[in-house]
């Protein structure tokens, strides 16, 4: 369990599917992905003068190397606050291991006065779509059952509800009765939040905040039959995480920028 030390609004960003390479220039469909980490980066610290943590939620690497995870340490390393990480199916934990073992970036449970974050690993070996395994939710179920009064923000990278797109709603998180299962049991989680989509999406179900974000790089196209990119540029999501409960939440993009992306690409 990670502290973080504040008593005011708890100030969170979130990125996600960084798709960072073994290569400086490795790209995901013709966009190079860490020229575009960088711009977000540079925006998110443009913007935001006090932030107390930032979630980074899977496909942190595109080719599963140690070097693309000593590429986004290196990338987060001048930030004046910590990183939580989250492995998603694109990534190798042997190899993010190298990098992330017995730091703070493998915290799951960080908690301020008044919220705790979850972190779920929602992983499957050699596929697609997400699962959360009955340690996972063990997790969250002692993380919830002590909560102490605190509100509760869960994370993870695949997504537990329908996006409205056929293609990506047959890789969401399988088992996501078994998630809703535990969290209605507990009033006080507020907001669950994901990655993976490549898009953002923001919905209201039995009073909690369903949040997708948009990739540091390549955005798929919402509500599509089929994979397809969207025109539409990296960007990050903020949130502000009050005393009393209540959410803030938005989400920022990169500008005046030029991105190449390969839209004849079918698949990721």
């Amino acid at each position: 369990m990670y502290s973080l030390d504040t008593d005011t609004t708890l100030r969170l960003i979130q990125i996600t599917d960084t798709h960072l390479s073994e290569l400086e220039g490795g790209h995901l469909l013709g966009m190079q992905t860490l020229h575009s980490l960088v711009c977000v980066l540079d925006l998110v610290q443009k913007n935001h003068a006090i932030v107390d943590a930032m979630l980074v939620t899977g496909d942190l690497s595109q080719d599963g190397s140690i070097e693309s995870y000593k590429r986004l340490q290196d990338a987060l390393g001048t930030l004046p606050y910590p990183s939580f990480w989250l492995p998603g199916n694109h990534d190798e934990p042997d190899a993010m291991a190298v990098v992330t073992s017995g730091t703070r970036l493998e915290e799951r449970v960080l908690r301020s006065q008044h919220w705790q974050v979850v972190l779920l690993n929602s992983r499957v070996a050699g596929k697609v779509y997400g699962f959360l395994e009955d340690s996972e939710l063990q997790i969250l179920r002692d993380a919830l059952a002590s909560a102490d009064g605190r509100y509760s923000l869960i994370c993870f990278h695949h997504h537990p509800v329908d996006m409205q797109s056929r293609w990506i709603d047959q890789i969401g998180i399988r088992n996501a009765d078994a998630l809703m299962a535990v969290v209605q049991q507990y009033p006080h989680v507020r907001v669950l939040l994901w990655g993976h989509v490549h898009q953002e999406s923001d919905q209201l179900q039995n009073g909690i905040r369903l949040l997708s974000t948009p990739s540091t790089c390549v955005q798929f196209e919402p509500h599509t039959e089929n994979f397809s990119v969207d025109s539409v540029a990296p960007g990050y999501r903020w949130i502000d995480l009050h005393n009393d409960g209540s959410i803030s939440t938005g989400v920022n993009r990169v500008c005046d920028i030029e991105f190449e992306v390969d839209y004849s690409v079918k698949g990721y």
